[in-house]
Order: C-alpha cells, then structure tokens, then sequence
C-alpha cells in the first residue's frame, strides 16, 4: 500500500447552501476518530487543521444572484493554496466539508498543483453545473462544477488561477437523479460523460467501472469529489439533501473500493454531512469508510468487528 502521508483539512463552510448544520461536519467526524481509524487501516493520516469561514450572521449576504460569493470565494482560495501546496510536497490530501461549494478550492489548488492531467470523479445525486442566469435557489454549492469548467462569473471560473481547471473531457458524473433542466442542455451540449442512477438500473455497475477505467486511461492523477446525498437516506440519513432513491451500501462500497484500487487518487473531498439528522452517526461512520477505500484501504464494520476479535 502507498504509504504517503495524507492531511486531513476541515471546512466548515455552510454558506453555498441553505441547510444549516453542515459546516459541523468536519467536527463530529473527527470526534469519531476518523484519524485513529484511517491509521488503524494501514494510512499515514495527520491532521492539518482547518480553513476557517466566517459565519453567515457575521457577513453581508451580497447580491441575490450570488449569495455570499465574496466569503466562499476567500475560503476557496485559501483551500486552493493549501491543497496545491500539500500535493506539491508529495502528500495526499483529505477535505471534509462543509457544503460541496468547498470542492471549488480543492480541485482548484490540485489542478495547480499537477503538470500532469487531472481528472475528477463527481459522486452526486445533483448536477452542480448551474450558472448564476440558471439556477432557480441561487446557491454557489449548485454552480461551483460549472465554474470549474470555465462557466460562470470569473469571481469563481478565475479562482486562484485564471484558467479552466477542469476540460470537460476530464470529468465523470456519477449517480445523478435530480438535474436541473439547464444542468441536462450542459451535459448534451457539452458531451460530458455521466453514469445516472437510472444508467445504474438499467445495465448495473458493469458499465460504470468501464468509464472510471477509460478516465483513468487518459489522465495521470485523479480527484474524487463525494456528495454523501448520492447515497440513499437509509444508509446515510445526515446529509443536506436527504435521497430516498440513491447509491445503496453495496454500490457505493464497491463504486469506492473500485476507484480506491485502480485510479491514481491524489486526494479527495466528502461534503455535505449534516450531523444535526444523523442517526446513530451512521452517515459518519460510513463516510469514514468511503475515504478509507478511495485511498486503496479498507475500514468497515467487518475490519472493526475482526479488530475486536484479536
């Protein structure tokens, strides 16, 4: 096993979205000992603290279209510079959000840091390719995929560096079931490659390990990007947007461990847990899980269970 040290960095940012209790996410993870768990599973992990946002009741909301946009573009930036700087230095880099507007900075700083090609795997049960003349609620945590790929305000398509960070080619949408209208005319228009729930229904994972194999035929490093809303409410309650049709455990373990085991995954961000309707922290636990295999280990209730045993 790669044996790279990996930084663990919170953000507590909740201002892309509505939902209040996302930004408390990085803290209860690490409150289950996601550090202890990581290392117990074979992986170099440290903690390299947080990117502090500010509070929504301390800031000016700003215009109606972009809602604090001046906030979470500096949290972004300053995510950005971290994240180039660490893979720069060789380690691997772990982002717990907040909500999935803080997905802008990290692949941002990770395309600076790669003279390699990049590619992204976006694990989402929404599109988050709206711009601010489209989207219908407005929030940055539905544009920032969009912004990534060059559409946009420059206040988010020029973050940290000017150019497009993401060629469409280069990104592969998994478990999309809620797409906006104008998110839908992005993808056909812009022949972007995405493997939906229905595609998941239809012709199982077969396919889908197909794409994930053909992106990494084609880049050098990859970054995932996980909305724990892709998965079904049953096993991951505590999420923003809770989804009675997503991923079920089994998809999404093997989906993880497939990655884990055959891309070249530089880092990662996994967003969107709301502690406030966990149950049993349940959603953490299985977030825990999901980094542990992207990184080509494995932890789970079976390892913990053999742990006991010894």
């Amino acid at each position: 096993m790669n044996n790279a040290k990996i930084k663990i960095i919170g953000v507590s940012l909740d201002l892309g979205a509505e939902e209040l209790g996302v930004d408390k996410g990085p803290e209860v993870i690490r409150e289950r000992g996601i550090i202890d768990k990581l290392t117990s599973a074979g992986l170099n992990v440290v903690d390299g603290g947080d990117v502090e946002a500010h509070k929504r009741g301390n800031l000016e909301v700003g215009g109606p279209s972009l809602p604090y946009v001046e906030e979470i573009a500096s949290v972004c930036t300053e995510l950005a510079q971290k994240t180039d700087e660490l893979l720069r230095a060789d380690e691997k880099v772990v982002v717990l959000g907040g909500d999935h507007s803080v997905n802008l900075g990290a692949f941002s700083g990770a395309a600076a840091a790669s003279d390699e090609t990049i590619g992204l795997i976006y694990v989402d049960a929404h599109g988050d390719m709206n711009t601010p003349e489209s989207s219908i609620s407005h929030n940055i945590h539905g544009m920032h995929l969009a912004s990534l790929m060059g559409f946009g305000p420059d206040i988010l398509t020029h973050l940290y560096k000017n150019s497009v960070k993401l060629p469409k080619e280069n990104l592969l949408h998994v478990a999309g079931v809620d797409l906006d209208q104008a998110e839908i005319d992005l993808i056909e228009r812009e022949n972007i490659a995405g493997f939906s729930i229905m595609d998941l229904l239809k012709n199982g994972m077969g396919p889908l390990f197909e794409m994930i194999d053909d992106l990494n035929s084609r880049v050098d490093r990859v970054w995932v990007s996980v909305d724990l809303d892709a998965i079904d409410t049953v096993y991951a309650p505590g999420v923003g947007i809770p989804n009675q049709g997503g991923l079920t455990y089994r998809e999404v373990a093997a989906l993880m461990s497939y990655i884990g085991a055959n891309s070249n995954v530089i880092g990662l961000d996994l967003v969107e847990y709301n502690p406030n309707f966990d149950v049993d922290y349940k959603t953490a636990e299985l977030a825990i899980e999901i980094i542990a295999k992207l990184l080509g280990a494995d932890y789970s209730w079976y390892t913990n269970y053999m742990t006991r045993q010894k």
